[in-house]
């Protein structure tokens, strides 16, 4: 039997609020839909707009809701202005609070909705544009909507974190690697493919939340992902490998953005701790991933695979 890959994003995230520990880490997140865009861009500043089914942030859209309380100015208003400015030169008048008269004027809210897609932004200013222009992306395809993690940031750039977890030489979950990722300049999101570079966690977080935070935070963040490991293996029992992209918010708290089944493993290898990295791939070719140095050394050469073609065309 092959390894499970499961590629829906929905599926996924379904699994994972089932359980009450990973449940804590999953920030609000629903299948799209016109309800759900006015429900969340209600609810909150930050919006993702994603592929339920897509790699390397293709397709992902950013939506930050803006609401401010207008004024009402009428000409009522500039007369009054004009005979309250004009009566104060009267010594005998009593003095009246100045902030009565801002507050008792009436308001209206107006609403801003700023799109981001890759570096392209647009605003609109009313939610059924917003709809229109996110339908012409989305079209038949399905999306989810998830509350935005204003992320903790290095060099003035948001970056977010990587977790592996296997199944190790005793078949059972080990988180083996973190890596960290920092978006480019404009960019929403981190992938590397996306022009993103890669960093090491320690890089990333020390200087944000010191020794004993750091500390912490891997050891939370080695557990979160046996504990994601084990809850998605209860509905998809062939999974052999995850990788997690975690969030980190601005007071340093974790939040799991999306888990992967296909997590590219290469990039470990570009990090300067090459022992976690031979470990990771250990594991890879025990579950089948990679394959093994015996059956690389096995198969023959293209050379040898031609000498022995044309032994056979001769006889």
């Amino acid at each position: 039997m092959g390894i499970q890959r499961v590629s829906s994003k929905w599926a996924k995230t379904a699994v994972l609020q089932r359980s009450r520990i990973v449940n804590e880490y999953i920030p609000v997140t629903r299948k799209y839909s016109r309800q759900t865009l006015e429900r969340m861009t209600e609810l909150f500043e930050s919006n993702y707009i994603k592929p339920d089914r897509g790699t390397y942030g293709n397709g992902v859209m950013r939506v930050k809701t803006t609401r401010l309380y207008e004024p009402v100015v009428s000409s009522e208003d500039s007369t009054t202005d004009t005979e309250v400015s004009e009566e104060t030169n009267d010594r005998n008048l009593p003095d009246e609070p100045e902030a009565s008269a801002v507050t008792s004027r009436a308001t209206y809210l107006t609403t801003t909705y700023q799109l981001q897609y890759g570096t392209e932004e647009r605003s609109f200013h009313s939610l059924d544009e917003l709809e229109r222009a996110l339908n012409d992306r989305i079209q038949e395809r399905e999306y989810i909507i998830q509350q935005g993690i204003s992320l903790m940031k290095h060099e003035d750039l948001p970056f977010d974190l990587r977790v592996l977890t296997q199944k190790n030489l005793q078949h059972n979950w080990e988180t083996t690697g973190i890596l960290g990722r920092v978006a480019a300049p404009g960019k929403i999101i981190t992938n590397i493919h996306g022009g993103g570079r890669l960093a090491t966690f320690e890089e990333l977080v020390l200087p944000n939340l010191q020794q004993d935070g750091f500390k912490k935070l891997r050891t939370e963040l080695y557990r979160l992902g046996i504990h994601t490991a084990v809850q998605l293996q209860t509905s998809f029992p062939r999974l052999k490998e995850i990788g997690i992209d975690i969030a980190l918010d601005e007071a340093g708290r974790p939040w799991i953005l999306e888990v992967n089944t296909l997590p590219g493993i290469y990039a470990f290898g570009l990090l300067p701790d090459k022992e976690a990295y031979r470990k990771i791939k250990r594991y890879a070719i025990a579950y089948g991933r990679l394959p093994s140095k015996k059956s690389k050394s096995s198969r023959p050469s293209p050379k040898a695979q031609a000498s022995s073609a044309k032994k056979r065309v001769r006889r």
